[in-house]
C-alpha cells in the first residue's frame, strides 16, 4: 500500500494518533503498562496521547499494550484519508 501524493502525511498523523488515544481508552489500557513497555513514566504517556503527535516509541507500546493491529489502524487511516481526497 502506498500513499496518495494528495494525502496531507500531518492530517493523516494527527488521524493515527486520534484513533490510538481513541482505542487506548475503549480498551482501558493502564497508561503504567504502556509507559513500562516504553521506558517512559505514567505522565509523559498521559500527555502523548491527549497531543496530536507522539513518539514512535510511546506509539507501539500503546497499540502493543491495548492489542490493537498497527497495520489495520494505519491501512485504514490511509484508506480513509484517499477517498476523503479523491471526493
Amino acid at each position: 500500500m502506498t500513499i496518495d501524493k494528495k494525502v496531507d502525511c500531518i492530517k493523516l498523523a494527527k488521524e493515527v494518533v486520534r484513533q490510538t488515544r481513541n482505542d487506548v481508552l475503549i480498551s482501558k489500557t493502564q497508561m503504567t503498562d504502556i509507559a513500562a513497555r516504553c521506558n517512559r513514566n505514567r505522565t509523559t504517556v498521559s500527555r502523548a496521547l491527549d497531543a496530536e503527535d507522539m513518539t514512535l516509541s510511546v506509539w507501539f507500546a500503546s497499540v502493543s499494550e491495548s492489542q490493537i493491529d498497527p497495520l489495520e489502524l494505519i491501512a485504514g487511516k490511509i484508506r480513509e484519508q484517499s477517498a476523503l481526497t479523491n471526493a
